[in-house]
């Protein structure tokens, strides 16, 4: 039985001489732990950053329908979710059956003028009549922006009817 411990022992200690033994870590335990802590605070700040600089300038918007009167007229019904005080700007245009834009009219909402009642549903449903110079397929809202933070966004080849 000793024999075959002292044959364990010398297989180890070969391991250890051919591959070098154990190195001992160069970070102490007490900075291995400042580095974590600030490791996670920094985590913790840029997810505060994440999750809240964008909800500072909330807009969303969605069309939800159309109806193509005939060859001259027609009519988009959409959804903008944004900040009561603010004014938007949202795009909306015709497109005819080959996708070519038949009609558009960029559509302003102005603040809220109720502000009680603002706070308490941000999405609200606007509808615009648009003249077209040809026959329409479908409608929608291309684009909203706030009217305040800035210009009108590059819509190129685009008129209002």
């Amino acid at each position: 039985m000793n024999a075959i411990s002292n044959q364990a022992a010398s297989a180890d200690n070969s391991v250890a001489t051919r591959y070098g033994g154990t190195k001992k870590s160069r970070v102490s335990k007490k900075t291995g732990r400042i580095i974590a802590i600030i490791a996670l605070l920094a985590a913790v700040v840029v997810t505060f950053w994440f999750a809240f600089s964008g909800s500072s300038s909330m807009l969303a918007y969605k069309s939800v329908g159309y109806q193509i009167h005939d060859d001259t007229s027609a009519w988009v019904e959409f959804e903008v979710t944004k900040e009561p005080e603010k004014t938007v700007a949202c795009a909306v245009r015709i497109l005819s059956d080959n996708a070519a834009v038949a009609g558009y009219r960029t559509v302003v909402i102005g603040p809220e003028d109720d502000t009680d009642q603002a706070g308490r549903d941000l999405t609200k449903y606007y509808d615009a009549d648009i003249r077209t110079d040809q026959l329409g397929s479908s409608g929608e809202v291309e684009n909203c922006w706030y009217v305040e933070d800035e210009e009108a966004p590059n819509l190129t080849n685009l008129r209002d009817y």
